[in-house]
């Protein structure tokens, strides 16, 4: 009486099975209510219920299963989270798991004819072939007429309706003789039909009789050994159509064929040439270690370094391309991009910083349309030692014009060095590899290598003289 829930709890005092098997469900039914429909069926596979499933019913159920998970996210997605919400969309849905039949194994696949499709065995057995549906359709469509039809009572068709309806047994006739084809050529070396009876005869055009009605006249009348003796109220004589073997047995696997292959030249067995050293170009531009900043509690730095100067470099970049009156706002606007994180002040900030040196009247010619942003360059350039290096990198700026080749790099150091002497050794011979790929691809022009300070805005030229010191040294990060 009552519900199975509430007869489990009545039952769960006196036997500890019962009491188990509730208290398994209590915990379930108080987690429903908090846990979303993906992590509930999760956990509860991942705590034995998995491994009891495929305990059951095979490895096989291992498809369903992640299927099953995959379409509690899915709905998860689109909906809200509910588990009742979850059970109706998978009542109403039509989710299918298709699994690879071809290669069925050491098991017996179990199928639908349309599920056969396209698939072969062996050996084919057809269990239920003297059923047939009786069941006409109600929505008839005349072969001549351009409107359905809707009778589901004989009594009430007219003329129209009875064409129709014959019409449409005839088309469901056709497609149950043709699913029979497609089950009986599934076989490959034996076919197995057989049939159950009920209290109702079996339809005339059921497979059954079709394929019995085909086979006598051809086939022979034998004694079934699978069922003389065993069933005494089944008539153990079968309908056997049998053909002999026409090719002979393999006697094994094929030799494997010889192919005369012409000898592999000298190069193929030789030792690889050692790889250029490095085998990756170097990136002279990523120093293996940050010059020192302002103290760590000032507040404008709080900013993190390499981001400041990725996004002055994104701004000197993009800024000089727009006219003067309209970099202010194009700078604040990307400056508050929700992205970015930035504070007011630190907004206000960096977009101060690169409009100081755009409109520094010093660095004019340096951003006029005939200078260059983000250029790339790489080539191979000659180490101290005599060694061919591979130098790739990026030029934030480059000036090309009167003979002379200017080459400018930004620095968002705070502060800046005020000396030459004093810029650290990375950027010297990053400049220095510059100066080398520039001077043997524009020979004939003088270079000069530039480091522009953001923070002052300061414009400093590099003497020959120092980056000399620095050419023979490798950059040392890739």
């Amino acid at each position: 009486e009552g519900s199975l829930w509430q007869a489990l709890s009545h039952h769960a005092g006196a036997d500890p099975r019962f009491r188990r098997t509730h208290d398994y469900l209590a915990q379930l039914l108080g987690e429903v209510d908090f846990l979303r429909p993906y992590e509930l069926f999760a956990q509860l596979l991942n705590r034995g219920g998995r491994a009891a499933i495929l305990a059951r019913l095979g490895p096989d159920a291992a498809d369903p299963l992640d299927e099953f998970l995959s379409l509690a996210l899915t709905y998860e997605r689109t909906n809200t989270p509910s588990l009742q919400g979850f059970l109706h969309w998978m009542e109403t849905g039509r989710a299918e798991v298709k699994r690879d039949l071809q290669q069925a194994g050491d098991a017996v696949r179990v199928m639908t004819v349309h599920g056969a499709k396209g698939l072969q065995a062996p050996i084919v057995i057809l269990p239920d072939t003297m059923q047939i549906s009786s069941r006409a359709p109600h929505l008839l469509w005349p072969e001549d007429g351009n409107v359905m039809l809707w009778s589901p009572r004989a009594e009430d068709r007219d003329d129209t309706a009875t064409g129709a309806h014959t019409h449409a047994r005839e088309l469901r006739a056709e497609e149950y003789r043709r699913l029979l084809y497609v089950a009986m050529t599934r076989a490959r070396d034996r076919l197995y039909i057989c049939g159950w009876e009920t209290s109702k005869s079996a339809p005339e055009d059921c497979w059954y009789n079709l394929a019995r009605d085909a086979l006598e006249g051809i086939a022979r009348s034998v004694e079934s050994p699978f069922l003389a003796g065993d069933f005494e109220t089944i008539d153990a004589t079968v309908l056997r159509l049998e053909s002999e073997q026409q090719d002979t047995p393999d006697a094994g696997a094929a030799p494997e064929p010889h192919i005369d292959a012409p000898p592999l030249p000298a190069w193929a067995i030789e030792p690889a040439l050692a790889e250029p050293t490095p085998s990756r170009p170097l990136a002279p531009s990523r120093a293996e270690q940050d010059p020192p900043v302002r103290s760590p509690v000032d507040a404008e730095d709080d900013l993190n370094r390499f981001k400041r100067g990725t996004i002055i470099h994104y701004l000197m970049q993009w800024l000089p391309s727009l006219p003067s009156e309209h970099r202010d706002a194009a700078a604040r606007n990307y400056l508050a991009r929700s992205a970015l994180e930035l504070p007011d002040e630190v907004q206000a900030g960096l977009a101060a910083e690169a409009l100081a040196v755009l409109e520094d009247e010093t660095f004019a010619e340096l951003f006029s349309p005939a200078s260059l942003a983000e250029v790339p360059i790489s080539g191979v350039v000659a180490d101290g030692d005599g060694q061919e290096r591979v130098v790739s990198g990026q030029i934030d700026r480059l000036l090309i014009a009167d003979g002379t080749v200017t080459v400018v790099d930004y620095k968002t150091n705070r502060p800046p060095p005020q000396t030459p002497a004093e810029v650290q050794p990375v950027y010297l011979r990053q400049m220095a590899a510059y100066r080398a790929l520039l001077s043997d691809a524009y020979p004939g022009f003088s270079v000069i290598c530039c480091l522009l300070w953001t923070d002052e805005p300061r414009l400093m030229a590099l003497p020959d003289a120092l980056l000399d010191m620095h050419s023979s040294i490798a950059p040392t990060t890739v």
